[in-house]
């Protein structure tokens, strides 16, 4: 059984500055971003962090953040399909929706459909032999879909740009 998930959100992209919905749009990391994607490398390194590999959403900002990552520890990047983000469909693009939660939007995916997708990606993944944790880097979105996997509540809405969190069965802690 998984014990523990670190949860690591991609870096900082344009669309995170600008504060418009980036969805299934391909965005590149900023200069800052690449920044952070190292500082989270480091506070992993720094907690003693001890993973096989790193788990990533197959969209650009998140194999960005993960490919600095794996590098920094010395570990692949595997893309996994089914964590990329929402598809907002005709609102990507405009400006953040208020209700995040809603279950449809024109011409994109459903919050019902979403969640199923990024739940049989996390289905998918291996449990570490060695009963460590799992690192995943994905998007906002996956953050509450993770959350409610691990069958754990937070008070975040989600982690800051990479900022890695621990997520275990008993709750969330940052690093």
């Amino acid at each position: 059984m998984l014990r523990s998930v670190i949860f690591c959100r991609h870096g900082e992209t344009e669309s995170n500055l600008g504060g418009w919905l980036a969805g299934s749009k391909d965005v590149a990391l900023t200069e800052r971003g690449r920044a952070q994607a190292r500082e989270a490398a480091a506070s992993l390194i720094a907690g003693g962090q001890s993973v096989t590999a790193v788990h990533s959403s197959p969209q650009r900002r998140a194999l960005e953040t993960a490919g600095i990552l794996a590098e920094a520890l010395g570990v692949p990047v595997i893309p996994v399909a089914g964590l990329e983000e929402r598809r907002w469909g005709d609102l990507e693009g405009g400006a953040i929706p208020a209700d995040l939660l809603r279950e449809e939007v024109p011409n994109g995916e459903s919050l019902t459909g979403f969640r199923a997708r990024v739940t049989a990606a996390l289905d998918g993944l291996p449990v570490p032999g060695d009963g460590g944790p799992l690192l995943i880097v994905a998007h906002a979105g996956t953050w509450p879909v993770l959350c409610r996997w691990m069958g754990v509540e937070s008070d975040l809405l989600w982690p800051p740009n990479a900022s890695p969190v621990t997520l275990t069965r008993e709750g969330v802690a940052a690093l």
